[in-house]
Parts: structure tokens; sequence; C-alpha cells
């Protein structure tokens, strides 16, 4: 009996994982392809996804590394969304089918204004993350606490780069680079994949629980508000072959 149950747990983990991730992955793309207010639409399915991942921690810690996540998350959200307010030019091609600087440099901006916001929130938060460690009177598990804390720090802030995927999408089919682009699709989908694939593994190791009620959904999150990072390299890789 026991080892039925030792051997349906695990299933039943990589199941919920697997659903889960597939799950917001798709809400994320169909937000993303809507014919109206797509920013507002991922930006809606961003704030799900970190309310969830919040309500399902995975990880050690309290509620003072929770807000430092969560400060985190939102700060780059805020930034993100402010980054990409203007519409982006579909097209960087002139009518000459050469690339114009001027509007290449227009497409170029929200990524450089996210990039710098997101360095500032990872340093904050790091500073923080060390600084609330070494106020404490018992610094117990302190390497696992800090990790951790700025485990959750990086997704929460990687998640907006999937706020860049509307633009991605409307810019594709200007590419006069069919082949890099697809290269750089493939690339992006792989690493994803790869990367949701961790979460299984991070959810076996015992210092990963933290005794709540769906800690796999938490964690299964992981990956994919980490991917954000993937879908703004993907974007800029999508210019550099335009």
């Amino acid at each position: 009996m026991d080892n039925t149950t030792t051997t349906q747990k695990p299933v039943t983990a990589f199941a919920t994982i697997a659903v889960t991730q597939i799950f917001s992955v798709a809400v994320m793309f169909i937000a993303a392809i809507l014919p109206f207010s797509t920013l507002k639409a991922s930006m809606l399915v961003c704030a799900l996804i970190l309310l969830v991942f919040f309500t399902l921690w995975p990880l050690k810690g309290g509620k003072s590394d929770r807000t430092i996540a969560f400060v985190a998350g939102i700060s780059s959200l805020w930034c993100a969304a402010l980054s990409l307010r203007g519409l982006l030019p579909n097209s960087v091609i002139d009518n000459n089918d050469s690339v114009s600087m001027s509007q290449f440099i227009a497409a170029m901006k929200p990524y450089e204004k996210w990039a710098v916001s997101f360095a500032l929130i990872l340093v904050a938060a790091t500073f923080v993350s060390f600084a609330r460690q070494m106020l404490r009177e018992k610094r117990t598990n302190l390497v696992r606490n800090i990790s951790h804390t700025l485990t959750a720090s990086v997704a929460t802030a990687a998640l907006p780069g999937w706020l860049f995927l509307p633009s991605i999408i409307r810019f594709m089919p200007s590419l006069r680079n069919v082949y890099g682009g697809c290269a750089v699709a493939v690339i992006c989908i792989s690493l994803i994949i790869v990367f949701s694939g961790m979460a299984h593994l991070w959810n076996k190791n015992a210092q990963y629980d933290a005794k709540c009620i769906k800690p796999e959904i938490g964690m299964a999150l992981l990956p994919v508000m980490l991917s954000g990072m993937l879908i703004y390299a993907a974007g800029l890789g999508m210019l550099l072959v335009a």
C-alpha cells in the first residue's frame, strides 16, 4: 500500500506541474494574440500568475521573503508596462526593403528601458535580502534563505518579459530573414521546454518543500516566470535578424 502511494505521488505531481505549465503558457499566448488590448490582457495574466505563485509559495521563507519577491515582481511589471505603453513598430523595414534605423531604434527602446529596470530591481532585491538576513538574531540556513528569496525575486521580475510577446507576434510577418526568425523561435521554445522540465527536479528536492497545499503548482510556475527572459531575448533576436 505504501509503495503504491509512493509511486502515485510523483506521477500526480508531474502531471500537476505539466498541466499547470501548459495552461499558463497557453493563456499567455491567447492573451498575446487578442485583436484588442493585448498588453492589458497580458498584464492581467501576469498578475494572476503572481497571485497564484504567492498563494502557493513553494519555497522556504516567511512573509518578509515573499514581500521582497512580490515587490520585485510588481515593480518589474510596472516598469515593463511603462516601457511598452507606446505602439511598437510592426516592422523595421522601409519601402526600399532595407532596415530603417529610426524604426529600429524605436523598436529597441522598450527593450533597453526594461533591461535597465530589471537590473536595478535585482540589485535592490539582492541588497534587501542580504540585509534582512544579516539583521536576524539567529542566522540559521542563511545561504538557503537568501538563495530562495533571490530565486523568487528573479523569477517574479522576469515574468513581465512575457509582455513583449504581443509585439513579437505582430513583428514576425515582416521578417525578411524567415529562416533566422524561425531559428530564434525554435531556440526560444526549446529552452522554455528545458526550463519547464527543471520544475520536476526542483519539486523532488526536499529543500524546496514549503509544506503548502499544492507546492507543485507554485514550483511549476517558477520556470514559466523565468521564461519571460527567454521571450525578451527572442524579441531582441527577431530585431537583429530582421
